[in-house]
């Protein structure tokens, strides 16, 4: 598996809500990909360089889950935690969102690591808390 331009997936989060997307791996031919045993992990950050992350997701801490003969990443993002997501209220647009970046790594077996999405992250305001 390696990193291309179609890797790239842009998130829309709403704070206060749950997050969730599952993703399907599959091969260069297009088949389902067997990834039992692996791991993944998540972060977004507010920038590439910034040094904290604002959300770490993995399997880990259960945000992440892998089915692996289906192929299948599911990532969940508790409505408590979009909520404290940080949305710059003064911007403009309506809603106003704030954007961020955030990638998702597979680990296999061997401890190598794969990229399988990256992209923005707009997270947008919450108005119903």
């Amino acid at each position: 598996m390696t990193c291309i331009d179609a890797n790239r997936y842009n998130l829309s989060i709403w704070q206060g809500a749950t997050f969730g997307l599952t993703i399907t791996v599959k091969d260069v031919a297009g088949n389902v990909s067997n990834i039992a045993g692996y791991s993944a992990r998540m972060q977004i950050r507010q920038a590439y360089d910034s040094p904290t992350a604002t959300e770490t997701l993995t399997t880990a801490n259960g945000e992440i889950t892998i089915t692996g003969a289906e192929g299948n990443v599911a990532i969940e993002l508790a409505a408590s935690r979009t909520a404290n997501i940080s949305v710059d209220l003064s911007g403009p647009g309506r809603p106003p969102k704030q954007t961020y970046v955030y990638d998702l790594e597979l680990i296999d077996t061997s401890n190598v690591v794969s990229k399988l999405l990256f992209g923005d992250a707009v997270v947008y305001a919450e108005v119903t808390r």
